[in-house]
């Protein structure tokens, strides 16, 4: 058969293309190649954006992301269909001639555009049979096989179940499909979705990811060829708030360090690919595996012969000093680590695992191997209050790291969606169940006290930065950076900066910039009264630390 699968466009505020490399699919290809198939891979995400109108339930967002803002603590300022219009979808599935259609759905709030693209599909060419996996599918079988443009559905991981699944059915229709777990389907109009019971256990026997279908100078990193790499499936952390225990299970399975090494020359060798980032749910859970992984990447290549990332995040509970001076050595530069709160009852409450070390001691191993962390904290979950959020806030940035704010989202299945849905906190449509749709309101806080949160966050980043550059002393404190504000030209538009600080500081509120013709205009923006009050009457006398551990240029010699 022949078959395209396909990574639908999105429409949203902002996009990440480093981030959206549809490594699923890739996987996907190889095993269908495998197994006898012809395979293209659609990536519809993979072009240039186009504005478009805000969807009416997200309309609310037009006061918190004013349009035109060029102040360099914006969060939004526009909303974009990301990737090929919809006139050029349905041409491109005029002209093929494929035998079935495999489309991901990874993420709910996007659902709706993966749904639009079966729907051309369908107006198109009707008899061709459409098929929908990822992670929004695990989550809501039932939910996504209502839809008449979908065919079948596939539950957890795919590189199995789909062959299987074209095989049955090209033998013999539905009722060959009742034996295969994981597997959804329509049977004389009733929906049947067969529970997900197995996982696969041997991951070496994969194929690698069929990477000659994508264009990989598309997912470049500071200009060089980057792609994805996945070690290791499952977690067996329960996570409140994640549904990798739904999609991937609650087993960890990983793949071997000579196998992930060969996938890695591989890349090397036949792509030319030097950037690597390990998209695993929980790299470091096994952390010998991790530690001899790093020593063959430094037998093979050398020291930072490559440059590794693992922004998917790595758990600080199972990190010690010897693998972070391993990953140093191998090629991170930098470090993601989720601390989610600085409140033990929080994690508590969340479900988070353990740690073998405090984040503290943590931080004090990176420092002393020369890794800069970014650290994660989460805002906007139910059962937190402002003041845990903005404490949170305030600890992180009087220590060496940038700050990665994520507001919580709501993700069906998990027990925290549960939560939300029983305590009335779930917004009606799923459109809204995204982060940057400031999703979740409590009695403990609103929308504008998050927003004010997340433009804090961006400007004790940039203060960290301007720090970096010796723009701004480090250690400064904010009755210290105001009076040094004072003394700015405020006339400079290069130091226009110095203007909106200290509006902030003096004023207690946030202001947007315009460009007009006769120059840049402030505009007082909404701000929440509440948050910026407790955050600088904690702060006031605090000092700021720089983001990173030390100057990167003066390290490139050693």
């Amino acid at each position: 058969m022949k078959i395209i699968l396909i990574q639908p466009p999105i429409e949203d505020f902002y996009y990440t293309p480093i981030r959206n490399q549809p490594i699923g699919l890739l996987y996907l290809a190889a095993s269908l190649r495998r197994n006898g198939h012809e395979v293209e891979i659609w990536d519809l995400r993979a072009k240039k954006k186009t504005s478009v109108p805000i969807p009416q339930e997200l309309s609310y967002l037009s006061e918190f992301y004013p349009s035109g803002d060029q102040s360099p603590f914006k969060l939004y300022s526009g909303y974009s269909h990301f990737g090929f219009d919809w006139n050029e979808i349905k041409k491109k599935v005029e002209r093929t001639k494929a035998d079935l259609f495999g489309i991901s759905s990874l993420f709910t709030p996007y659902h709706q555009e993966a749904l639009r693209v079966a729907q051309l599909i369908k107006e198109v060419k009707p008899g061709i049979k459409v098929v929908m996996g990822g992670s929004h599918i695990s989550c809501d079988p039932e939910g996504v096989l209502s839809s008449l443009f979908v065919d079948f559905i596939l539950l957890g991981e795919g590189e199995e179940r789909l062959p299987i699944l074209l095989k049955k059915y090209e033998k013999g229709g539905l009722d060959q499909l009742r034996g295969i777990d994981g597997i959804g389907y329509r049977w004389e109009g009733e929906i049947r979705v067969n529970p997900l019971t197995s996982f696969i256990q041997h991951l070496d026997s994969l194929p690698f990811p069929a990477r000659d279908l994508i264009h990989l100078d598309s997912y470049r990193i500071h200009r060089k060829r980057a792609t994805m790499i996945i070690t290791s499936r499952g977690c067996p952390h329960q996570c409140s708030y994640c549904s990798t225990p739904i999609v991937m299970g609650s087993n960890f399975r990983a793949r071997s360090p000579e196998n992930i090494l060969e996938e890695m020359k591989e890349c090397y060798k036949n792509y030319g690919v030097e950037i690597f980032d390990i998209e695993d749910d929980n790299f470091t859970f096994d952390l010998g595996r991790a530690k001899k992984l790093m020593r063959l990447i430094l037998e093979h290549f050398g020291e930072a012969r490559l440059t590794l990332y693992a922004m998917n995040g790595i758990s600080y509970a199972s990190l010690d000093r010897e693998l972070l001076g391993l990953m140093r050595r191998a090629g991170f530069q930098t470090i993601n680590l989720s601390l989610v709160s600085k409140n033990p009852s929080s994690k508590e409450r969340l479900n988070r695992p353990v740690p073998k070390k405090e984040f503290e001691e943590v931080l004090r191993d990176a420092e002393a191997e020369d890794l800069d962390v970014i650290a994660y904290a989460i805002f906007g979950i139910p059962g937190q209050t402002l003041e845990e959020m903005i404490e949170t806030m305030i600890y992180l940035m009087g220590k060496r790291v940038l700050i990665g704010p994520s507001l919580y989202y709501p993700t069906p299945g998990t027990p925290l969606f549960h939560y939300c849905k029983e305590n009335r906190f779930l917004p009606s449509s799923p459109i809204q169940w995204r982060s940057s749709a400031i999703p979740i309101e409590t009695e403990n806080f609103d929308r504008l006290d998050l927003v004010t949160l997340l433009r804090l966050v961006r400007v004790i980043n940039f203060i960290k930065m301007k720090m970096e550059k010796g723009e701004i002393e480090e250690g400064m404190t904010w009755k210290e950076l105001q009076l040094f504000l004072k003394d700015s030209n405020p006339w400079d538009e290069g130091q226009i900066w110095k203007q909106l600080l200290l509006r902030l500081i003096k004023e207690r509120n946030f202001y947007s910039l315009r460009k007009e013709k006769e120059g840049f205009i402030f505009i007082k923006e909404k701000t929440s009264e509440k948050v910026i009050s407790y955050f600088f009457d904690q702060t006031y006398e605090k000092p700021i630390l720089r983001a990173h551990q030390d100057d990167r240029d003066s390290l490139k010699g050693d």
